[in-house]
């Protein structure tokens, strides 16, 4: 590997002592080893994304189906429901305040 400079890596006393031994092991530098560790952890977080990415396409997929069956079964309810239940809260309330 060619001679590099890198910026100031932080690292708790734990990491760095593995850093320091798996180079040691290696017979590397602690920025080499360090350099393929973030490298290979950007990789998999990259892949774990690809994978929610994935799982929540399917997810997806299944609820759109799910709600297919249930409009083909039901219909689609021709009002507003958010509205109607709003009104009639308003209502009781309302009812509540009169009755004194």
């Amino acid at each position: 590997m060619t001679q590099q400079s890198y910026p100031p890596l932080v690292l708790e006393p734990e990491q760095y002592a593995a850093l320091t031994q798996l180079a040691t092991q290696q017979h590397q530098t602690i920025s080499e080893v360090a350099v393929e560790i973030v490298s290979l952890g950007l990789e998999a977080l990259r892949q774990r994304g690809e994978r929610g990415d994935r799982q929540s396409q399917r997810a997806l997929e299944s609820l759109n189906a799910i709600r297919k069956q249930i409009q083909e079964k039901h219909g689609i309810y021709p009002g507003d429901l958010v509205a109607e239940v709003r009104a009639e809260r308003e209502e009781q309330i309302l009812g509540i305040g009169h009755r004194a």
